[in-house]
C-alpha cells in the first residue's frame, strides 16, 4: 500500500504543474478528468492556493446548473454581485467584467467542476465566454474537471469555441472500475449530455428534478423512468402525453440492449450497456417468463411512480 501512494502524489503533481502550465499558454483552457477518489478536488484546491491573490478567481461546481445560476455564482466569485432578469443581461455583464479585469490586472480563471452535470444551457455560456478575446488575446482563462474525457461532448462541432482553446486533457489516474450503462442523449445530431447510470432509478423529463432533463414542451414533466434490476436495464413509460419509443417502436414497459435508441420528443437517447449486462434477447424469453416479468414490472411500476411523486410533491413543497 505504502508503495502505491507516491505513484498518486506523482500523479497529482503533474496534475498540478499541467493546470499550472495552462494559465501561461496563450490558449489558456484545459481539461482534467479522473474517476472518483483520484484526487481531483486535492489537485484543484492545491492549483487555486498557488494563483495570486490578484488575480480574480471563480471555482463553480456545475452540477444541475442552468446558464443563470451558473452566471450568478461566476458574478458573485469575481465580486460583482448584480440582480438582472435576464441569463442575455447577466452574460453580457461578465463580459465587461471579465474585459475590466483583464485589462487593469490579470486574465481571470474560472474552474467548472463536475462538467458532465451541467445543463446543455451552461455549455453554451462557456463557449460564448471561450471566445471572447482582449487586445487579441483571449480573456478568460478555464479550467474544466470532470469525472471522464468527454470527448463526444468537446470535440462536438457547437463545442468548436472550447476545443480550438484546448491545451490538453490530463487524465489524473487510470483505473479498471466496473463500467456503469450510459444514455448519449442529442439534439438534431448534436450530442447534449452523457449521462452514467449509478443508482437504480433515474427519471427523464422536462422537469428540473429528473436526473435526465430534456428541455423540450412536447417531452411531459415526469415522462419515463428507468430502472437497473441487477443486470438489466427497464424503461417504463409514465403515461407521457407523447409516447415513448424504443427503436423507432411505441413502449410501456421494455428491457433495454446495448445500442437501443429511445426516442423521446425529438431527443434521442443511445444505450450503452457493460459487457456484464444482459444480452438475452426477447424472442429468446418464454412466454411465461415474459408474462412473469411483465407482472413484475408493473409491480415495480407503479411503487416507484408513487415514490417519485411523492419525491416530487415533497421538492415542490421545499
Amino acid at each position: 500500500m505504502q508503495s502505491e501512494k507516491p505513484k498518486m502524489q506523482d500523479t497529482q503533481q503533474a496534475a498540478l504543474e499541467f493546470l499550472q502550465d495552462t494559465l501561461s499558454d496563450q490558449r489558456g483552457l484545459a481539461l482534467m478528468h479522473g474517476p472518483e477518489g483520484s484526487g481531483k478536488s486535492a489537485v484543484v484546491a492545491r492549483f487555486l492556493d498557488s494563483i495570486p491573490d490578484t488575480v480574480a478567481v471563480a471555482n463553480i461546481d456545475g452540477t444541475r446548473l442552468h446558464a443563470p445560476e451558473f452566471l450568478t455564482r461566476v458574478l458573485d466569485q469575481f465580486g460583482y454581485g448584480v440582480e438582472l432578469d435576464t441569463a442575455s443581461d447577466m452574460l453580457k455583464m461578465l463580459k465587461v467584467i471579465v474585459t475590466h479585469l483583464t485589462r487593469s490586472h490579470e486574465a481571470p480563471v474560472l474552474v467548472v467542476r463536475n462538467l458532465g452535470a451541467m445543463y446543455p444551457s451552461c455549455l453554451a455560456v462557456l463557449c460564448s465566454l471561450a471566445s471572447q478575446r482582449v487586445r487579441q488575446r483571449y480573456a478568460l482563462r478555464i479550467i474544466l474537471v470532470g469525472e471522464r474525457p468527454y470527448h463526444r461532448v468537446i470535440d462536438s462541432p457547437r463545442m468548436g469555441a472550447i476545443a480550438q482553446r484546448l491545451v490538453g486533457r490530463f487524465d489524473l489516474e487510470h483505473v479498471e472500475e466496473k463500467q456503469l450503462p450510459e444514455l448519449i442523449v442529442t439534439l438534431n445530431g448534436q450530442v447534449v449530455q452523457e449521462f452514467e447510470f449509478p443508482g437504480t432509478r433515474a427519471l427523464i423529463g422536462r422537469s428540473d428534478f429528473c436526473d435526465v432533463h430534456l428541455d423540450e414542451i412536447c417531452v411531459s414533466r415526469q415522462h419515463a423512468l428507468l430502472i437497473r434490476d441487477e443486470n438489466a436495464l427497464i424503461l417504463f413509460d409514465l403515461r407521457s402525453r407523447n409516447g415513448t419509443f424504443v427503436n423507432s417502436i411505441e413502449i410501456t414497459t421494455r428491457v433495454l440492449h446495448d445500442s437501443d435508441i429511445i426516442s423521446i420528443g425529438d431527443h434521442r437517447l443511445k444505450v450503452v450497456l457493460p459487457d456484464y449486462f444482459s444480452v438475452t434477447s426477447d424472442a429468446a424469453t418464454s412466454a411465461g417468463d415474459t408474462a412473469r416479468m411483465k407482472r413484475i414490472e408493473d409491480a415495480r411500476r407503479e411503487k416507484l411512480r408513487r415514490h417519485m411523486q411523492m419525491t416530487v410533491n415533497e421538492g415542490q413543497k421545499a
